[in-house]
């Protein structure tokens, strides 16, 4: 807390000016002393009731917004928000200032801040809990406040006494540690709770049982030094990029090395969990976090250094096959799509057919530039078209887990169909588009089984009710890698220079509509670490067919003879 006795009005501060020697000395006295008052009383304010008079940068308000749309579309249930932040990027403040606001506004509420350990959270949380609790309610000239309904016992060195306090309406704030046992938390109903740096998902877990009853929020704030750290993994697997901006200390140079533009760093992601997003603080955001001292501190530092200390952005550790997928370069929104899908397309179909799941299928159309656009999934969530008649929307097909490639997401539950119910889907969704060819995997659809006593494919079944696959190259070959180099063929359909502009001449050719989230997911976090029972392969099997047919743009006129077939028997003259 700021002592005005201690105060001139003179001293430097990022966002109240102050007048130079020389201004002040050309000011009359009886003006100059009003000016420098008026400017003591700014300061003390600030300092001495933060939740009032405190400076509130403008991504503070990007959170608050983000956590008003969550309740809006779940009034009922937890809400988490994971706060990403590069150093001194103001997030430990905001999260007090949230937890303090949240004790204030009614009475009998309940909130926990969560550190790693004790000394942390004395040293780094408490005081800024402490500095945010309205000052008619902290303790002052050494006097404790107790009573029934208030307990604040605070101080420099030691923190909250017993690591509790209680205000006078009678809510209440504990601070816990990750370092204790997560099975000994008692059963206490939440109303937000405030979890800083390295929190584990055991604690995650228990902590969401306790926010339940009272429709609480999570708020985490963390700073990725360790990077995609098991947290980190399960808020930003599948995620969705809402916002992004540029990140000024990542230019995007010219051939003659002038800047040009800036990389794009997220700001806002949508979590596979609707109820769930990430904000990124960054450095920058903070006037008092001393932002042109990190800039010459990141100075020739490494791309990664640079997004995690600045911009909050961890670097994947995982082993993910596709790291140049950037959703805004090549997720393609749906209202861009109704323009593209006007020029001349020549359409696809491929499938996978899973043996115990649902089939995978993509519908993917090339145009004659040789650009490639996956244009529908199925089976997809999240939108009108996911809707199955009977069945409804099945979810995502692949959710974060333990495993390196997810789990099982609940569209991989069969539904049971037989060929036929296939058809008369596919059928449907199609509504009577022209598909130039259909594909399937070969091993599984080439497999002969013995169907009234003869020995069919699956092909062939499929021929006999009318649908007409071709054979995609076989799943040993597609896995053996040794002569296709499939991952290698979708990498480069997927590559552009991310240090040049996009443009005509950089630019990917293969794209993805933002309706065909499975397909999104899988190209963002499928590593083949699990191989054959990874959750996420079934999306890319899809496009490795697609790769590997080596299909594209087909101009009808190209298909026609050039002379009518019956020429060839006319006599020449």
């Amino acid at each position: 807390m700021i002592d005005p006795n201690y105060l001139t009005g003179r001293e430097s501060h990022p966002l109240i000016p102050c007048l130079s020697e020389w201004e002040l000395g050309q000011m009359k006295d009886d003006a100059r002393e009003k000016y420098l008052e008026m400017r003591k009383a700014a300061l003390f304010l600030e300092g001495h009731d933060p939740l009032r008079h405190g400076f509130e940068p403008e991504v503070w308000k990007l959170l608050d917004e983000q956590i008003a749309q969550l309740r809006k579309s779940f009034p009922v249930g937890v809400i988490e928000l994971l706060v990403l932040g590069g150093n001194r990027a103001s997030k430990t403040r905001k999260a007090a200032r949230d937890l303090v606001k949240i004790l204030i506004d009614a009475p009998e509420r309940r909130a926990w801040g969560l550190q790693s350990i004790e000394a942390v959270s004395r040293s780094d949380q408490q005081p800024h809990v402490f500095d945010y609790i309205p000052p008619e309610w902290r303790p002052t000239s050494g006097k404790l406040k107790h009573g029934r309904n208030t307990k604040i016992v605070y101080t420099r060195s030691g923190g909250f006494t017993e690591n509790t306090f209680v205000l006078p309406n009678s809510s209440q704030c504990w601070f816990k540690f990750y370092g204790a046992s997560v099975k000994t938390l008692e059963s206490a109903e939440l109303d937000f709770a405030w979890a800083d740096e390295l929190i584990t998902p055991d604690w995650l877990e228990a902590i969401r049982f306790r926010l339940i009853n009272r429709n609480g929020i999570l708020l985490i704030t963390f700073t990725p030094v360790e990077g995609y750290s098991s947290t980190v993994k399960e808020y930003l697997d599948g995620a969705r990029t809402v916002s992004e901006i540029d990140a000024d200390l990542l230019p995007v140079k010219d051939s003659d090395g002038r800047t040009v533009a800036f990389e794009k760093v997220p700001r806002v992601l949508q979590c596979a969990n609707p109820k769930a997003r990430v904000i990124f603080f960054h450095t920058k955001d903070n006037p008092y976090g001393n932002y042109e001292a990190m800039r010459i501190e990141l100075q020739n530092s490494k791309r990664e250094r640079i997004l995690m200390r600045a911009y909050g952005v961890p670097s994947k550790k995982a082993l993910a096959q596709f790291p140049l997928f950037n959703d805004s370069v090549h997720v393609i929104p749906l209202n861009r799509w109704e323009l593209i899908k006007k020029e001349p397309m020549t359409r696809y179909q491929f499938v996978d057919p899973c043996s115990g799941r649902n089939w995978f299928m993509l519908w993917i159309a090339c145009d004659i530039a040789g650009r490639a656009y996956i244009y529908r999934e199925w089976p997809s969530y999240g939108h009108s078209e996911a809707y199955i008649p009977y069945h409804g929307d099945l979810g995502e097909w692949a959710i974060p887990g333990k495993g390196a490639d997810g789990q099982r997401g609940p569209a991989q539950t069969e539904l049971g169909w037989g060929l036929l119910a296939y058809k008369t889907e596919i059928e449907r969704v199609e509504n009577r588009e022209t598909i130039f060819e259909r594909w399937i995997d070969a091993r599984y659809a080439n497999t002969r089984t013995l169907a009234a006593e003869n020995p069919v494919t699956l092909i062939e079944e499929l021929a006999d009710i009318g649908m007409e696959f071709l054979a995609a190259p076989t799943q040993q070959r597609v896995e053996s890698e040794k002569s296709t180099n499939s991952i290698r063929l979708i990498q480069d359909a997927l590559f552009y220079d991310k240090d040049q502009p996009i443009s005509r001449n950089n630019q990917p050719k293969l794209y993805v509509l933002e309706t065909c989230p499975n397909t999104i997911y899988s190209l963002k976090e499928w590593t083949n670490v699990d191989q054959q029972k990874g959750a996420n392969k079934d999306p890319i099997d899809c496009i490795r067919e697609f790769i590997l047919s080596g299909v594209g743009y087909c101009d009808d006129n190209m298909l026609k003879p050039r002379n009518p077939w019956m020429n060839q028997f006319k006599k020449i003259r």
